[in-house]
């Protein structure tokens, strides 16, 4: 398999990084995961906006031609990987480059750009899910972004495998519903679509853009989890696919949600 490494196609297996790098010292850099199915790459344009903001916010420079060049990059790197007539997994990270300790000496960027086999994107039924209440959320100008410090989801990717549970329903440092271990949170409430608001620290997700965008009336706030109280369907949803916990999509939210994330 290949990859792209700012701008060069090297083999994966060449691949290193040095001990200075600070996305493994620091991890001082971003993150975009994004669906490459039926020819194309999902939701692309929401994919930049997030990614060039959150650069924009970490102070990482982002020059103008990179970013003119990186769809057209990426999509070659998948014909290179064999994997134009199949679902497949894009990465694309970007840290600041070496200098410094905590306090960086530049604001220059590095890219790395992979692509992997993938999974359609898929609706399936989870039937266990809990609560993880070892490390709390809380908004912050980095955590709409997806950023190379994961441990708050890593900790509860543990929590979740030791319980043996589908996903577990992180909190907010008041103690609402906030995110899944890699997805939103949703539920359909007497046919409304809720979610938890940004401003309980979770990540702006693509999948989230798109519901929110598709059913206008839906609802964000300060929600305690919804185990207990009477709803619709609980699901987490990204873009990879959306997972269902309890109760089901009425045939109209179904239609939309495949118009969205499958059309």
């Amino acid at each position: 398999m290949y990859l792209v490494y700012n701008s060069d196609i090297i083999n994966q297996q060449t691949f290193n990084l040095l001990p200075d790098n600070r996305a493994f010292q620091y991890g001082d850099g971003l993150f975009e995961t994004i669906r490459y199915e039926s020819g194309r790459l999902w939701f692309w344009t929401d994919h930049l906006d997030r990614l060039t903001k959150g650069m924009a916010t970490l102070q990482l420079s982002v020059p103008a031609a990179r970013l003119d060049q990186l769809h057209e990059q990426t999509l070659d790197l998948i014909a290179r990987n064999g994997l134009n007539s199949q679902p497949a997994r894009i990465k694309i990270q970007v840290w600041r480059r070496p200098g410094g300790l905590y306090t960086p000496t530049s604001n220059g960027s590095e890219w790395l750009i992979t692509a992997q086999p993938g999974q359609p994107f898929a609706i399936t039924g989870k039937s266990h899910i809990g609560i993880y209440d070892g490390v709390r959320l809380s908004k912050s100008v980095v955590s709409e972004f997806k950023t190379l410090n994961a441990l708050p989801y890593v900790l509860a990717g543990l929590h979740r495998q030791a319980h043996k549970l589908d996903d577990v329903i992180l909190l907010s440092t008041d103690g609402s519903a906030a995110e899944c271990v890699a997805s939103n949170l949703f539920w359909f409430r007497n046919g409304t679509l809720v979610t938890p608001s940004l401003q309980t620290g979770c990540v702006n997700g693509i999948a989230r853009r798109q519901l929110l965008r598709a059913f206008p009336d839906a609802q964000e706030g300060l929600f305690p989890p919804p185990l207990t109280e009477p709803i619709d369907v609980l699901f987490a949803a990204n873009v990879m696919g959306i997972q269902v916990f309890n109760g089901q999509f009425d045939s109209i939210q179904m239609a939309q949600i495949q118009r969205i994330f499958t059309d």
